[in-house]
């Protein structure tokens, strides 16, 4: 019999879904897919794009992910490209219709911004944030924050009790009791507390873009001295050194009231629906 996910993390990319992983791989009642963002249940067209990433396309290589699940296991995956593709709801669903579906939002004007951050420091993003917005480039980072849009598809096919809308905000002020809630609606024990002082990746914007640039691109240099470097020091060594030197050029970058002004005016009808699609009060994100 197939292993298969009892929740899935369906979104949103930016909202602390990679420090939740840790904390819920450390929980003995929980598996969770030691593969985040297998973008399993996404079109197969849209799926081919993505194989570079590690995309899972067949049943088979999906299920293995869940073999070393023991039977009294709660099984768990994560892929935050799930809510953006309104087929996935229904591939979901096909496959696993009791399954628990859980959304973390995050201010879509600040989700839009710490993606923008993730390219510039990957070397793929040299334009300012605002010029990256512009009514041409929406697409790019904004579409994401469009919750209600994305959203809509899993409350027309899951029934209200397997939804549940966690936010990132919640997440960054209060953990301990964020965890204790996400425990509580996948039923394992809620009073495990992990490790919660390992983060996730942590945002900011290049204090020296050429050095960054140095980093992240491909150079005849960087080939020397990481052959050197091998002879002496292990993978795992030299993985933790590069991402140390990239923390210590990383300086926090602030959202211009300007761009935030004009980004809550885009999403500010996107949010008044959702909060009425989800019964809660996002009135904090129109500010």
């Amino acid at each position: 019999m197939n292993k298969l996910p009892d929740f899935i993390i369906i979104g949103a990319g930016k909202c602390g879904t990679t420090s939740l992983h840790n904390y819920l791989d450390q929980h003995p009642q929980i598996y969770i897919c030691p593969t985040k963002e297998t973008n399993f249940f996404i079109d197969e067209q849209r799926k081919a794009k993505m194989k570079r990433w590690g995309s899972i396309s067949n049943l088979e290589d999906y299920s293995a992910l869940f073999n070393h699940a023991s039977p009294s296991q709660v099984i768990g995956e994560i892929s935050t490209n799930y809510y953006a593709f309104p087929e996935s709801a229904k591939l979901i669903h096909e496959l696993l219709p009791e399954v628990k579906i859980i959304a973390i939002l995050r201010d879509p004007a600040h989700r839009a911004f710490s993606e923008y951050q993730m390219f510039v420091r990957a070397g793929h993003e040299k334009r300012d944030f605002a010029e990256a917005i512009s009514d041409s480039q929406k697409k790019s980072y904004v579409k994401r924050g469009l919750y209600y849009s994305e959203l809509l598809p899993f409350f027309d096919t899951f029934d209200r009790d397997k939804i549940k809308i966690c936010l990132y905000e919640d997440f960054s002020q209060e953990p301990e009791k964020f965890v204790r809630d996400f425990f509580q609606f996948i039923e394992v024990d809620y009073n495990f507390i992990p490790d919660m002082t390992q983060r996730g990746r942590t945002g900011g914007l290049p204090k020296n873009k050429a050095l960054n640039e140095f980093l992240k691109k491909p150079n005849p240099i960087r080939a020397a001295a990481a052959s050197v470097l091998k002879t002496f020091m292990p993978l795992e060594s030299r993985q933790k050194l590069k991402s140390n030197i990239i923390q210590a050029n990383s300086k926090k970058a602030k959202l211009s009231l300007e761009t935030r002004s004009k980004l809550i005016e885009f999403y500010c009808d996107d949010i008044l629906k959702l909060q009425d699609l989800v019964e809660r009060d996002f009135s904090a994100w129109l500010e």
